[in-house]
């Protein structure tokens, strides 16, 4: 394993538990205000920690199977797709790691993704679209493209950072729709422990969302590297590229908490769009692959 790749994986490993590190204070913080103004005491904050460890070990080892799930992924056998199923023994003997489980996402839009936390949980799935629109370099170069997220720990990651995610937004919004304002402002005539409550609630799953998008973008370029070092065709996948940019449909069940799993998200080059999106324009993506030779 090259040095450059054990660095991403140790990068991408302590994202992980920075991301459960944060998710748990946040809790704990948010559990010490309710406890606090319900009189719940250590008791309470206790009861909020114990849910925090339950979404960071339901998001640490299930977290593909959730995503499969929303995607309504179903297992491909060989039979069934033998030409996909040789260019992924081949790519993951030059990528050095075991074969994953294969998933159809019974859809015309050309996408495809990987998730899993390891090595050997992993998987793949891709759509019908894709299979039947795309020539077998380009579907080639897409699977190498998922194949590096595998190798790079990036799928694990990325999954339980959008179920983290996802986990703080509830609890900001169960704190608003709650009334534990009201009651901080009766039991707190200084205000400082409802502002506190105030500005955790709006900062932090902003701020959590912003760090997950641009976590997303950086490992989009790394990944398309990687697949142009797999295959040596970064050319197949800039075509591949362009194929996805022409058909602007959504795969069926596409969430916005997967997003960031995808190949591609269909955008603009406007300023939000790059702003909000989970992935890099596809133009600049496909003019750097372009310029590899």
């Amino acid at each position: 394993m090259n040095n450059s790749l054990s660095t991403q994986i140790r990068n991408n490993n302590l994202k992980v538990y920075l991301w459960i590190t944060i998710l748990t204070i946040i809790i704990g913080v948010f559990g010490s205000l309710i406890s606090y103004y319900f009189n719940w005491g250590l008791t309470g904050t206790g009861s909020f920690l114990l849910v925090a460890g339950i979404i960071d070990f339901i998001a640490y080892f299930y977290s593909d199977k959730i995503v499969l799930r929303i995607a309504r992924a179903v297992p491909l056998g060989k039979e069934q797709a033998p030409e996909l199923y040789g260019v992924i023994s081949r790519l993951c003997t030059k990528a050095n790691i075991p074969f994953p489980k294969v998933y159809l996402l019974d859809d015309n839009a050309m996408n495809a993704f990987a998730t899993g936390r390891n090595y050997t949980h992993s998987a793949v799935a891709v759509s019908k679209g894709l299979l039947q629109k795309m020539t077998l370099d380009e579907v080639e170069a897409v699977v190498a493209h998922e194949l590096s997220h595998i190798r790079s720990y990036d799928m694990r990651t990325m999954a339980i950072v959008s179920i983290l995610v996802g986990a703080i937004s509830i609890i900001a919004d169960l704190y608003w729709s709650s009334n534990i304002i009201n009651k901080a402002q009766e039991k707190d005539t200084s205000g400082i422990t409802t502002i506190i409550g105030m500005i955790l609630s709006i900062f932090a799953p902003l701020s959590a969302f912003f760090i997950q998008m641009a976590i997303s973008r950086k490992r989009e370029y790394i990944a398309d590297a990687g697949s142009a070092e797999l295959t040596g065709k970064p050319k197949s996948l800039a075509s591949a590229l362009k194929k996805i940019s022409m058909d602007i449909r959504l795969p069926k069940h596409f969430s916005v908490s997967t997003a960031h799993l995808y190949f591609s998200s269909p955008s603009t080059d406007s300023f939000i769009d790059k702003l909000f999106s989970t992935h890099p324009p596809i133009g600049e993506r496909i003019r750097i692959l372009e310029a590899l030779k």
